[in-house]
């Protein structure tokens, strides 16, 4: 059970920090006491399910996100599979279009710090 709850931590710290939030912000965005937030990625305290779903809206995601095993790695899948997507639909271009598109994608992965996108690419 413990290892759901860290997973828990990890995923509100991401999505808080990929908002660009600091835990006070999230605590006003969220409604929630001060340092509720800090105490629940410290792992001091639990949420609610009422916190849960405030936090979840808040962050403009579904709650279940913030239950997902390393949530910082399903977005990179799921980033990597629309760079790919997106060369495999320009495989009609000309070469030289095929090559602008393939380095603007890796400039795109590059810029996002995906590294399974930059190690199973060339």
């Amino acid at each position: 059970m413990e290892n759901y709850a860290n997973e828990f931590r990890m995923n509100l710290k991401f999505y808080r920090e990929q908002k660009g939030w600091s835990q006070a912000e999230l605590t006003i965005q969220a409604n929630s006491s001060n340092g509720q937030i800090g105490n629940v990625e410290a792992g001091k305290a639990s949420p609610s399910i009422d916190l849960v779903f405030r936090i979840a809206e808040a962050l403009s995601i579904h709650p279940a996100d913030l239950f997902l095993r390393d949530a910082s790695k399903a977005q990179n899948r799921e980033l990597f599979s629309k760079y790919h997507e997106l060369l495999l639909n320009c495989e009609h271009l000309p070469e030289c279009h095929q090559n602008t598109v393939n380095q603007l994608v890796k400039s795109l992965a590059e810029s996002g710090n995906n590294t399974e996108y930059k190690t199973s690419h060339k």
